[in-house]
């Protein structure tokens, strides 16, 4: 019985795979920085089990925010099982 409470602890503070919202799912991924489009801010996408898809979806759900239309990925960086994409978000007309 005593082990139950810190199972569930761990249970509650790990999260679960980041989901693209739906304002994201309409946000580009850029192949190469615009060069038309203003600068909404920098985001940085974050992954703790080492998934560049959803540290990806971090990083538009995070632009998406910034009411951008896409980001450029400017660095991709795995650190043990953490991933983390930097990225410039973009707002184009």
């Amino acid at each position: 019985m005593k082990y139950l409470i810190p199972l569930f602890i761990l249970g509650a503070c790990s999260s679960g795979p980041v989901q693209l919202s739906e304002k994201a799912k309409n946000l580009e991924v850029y192949a190469q920085k615009p060069t038309e489009c203003r600068v909404q801010g920098k985001v940085v996408g974050k992954d703790e089990m080492g998934s560049k898809e959803l540290a990806l979806n971090d990083a538009l759900n995070q632009a998406a925010d910034l009411k951008a239309t896409g980001i450029f990925v400017n660095q991709e960086v795995p650190n043990g099982k953490v991933m983390q994409v930097f990225a410039t978000a973009y707002q184009c007309d």
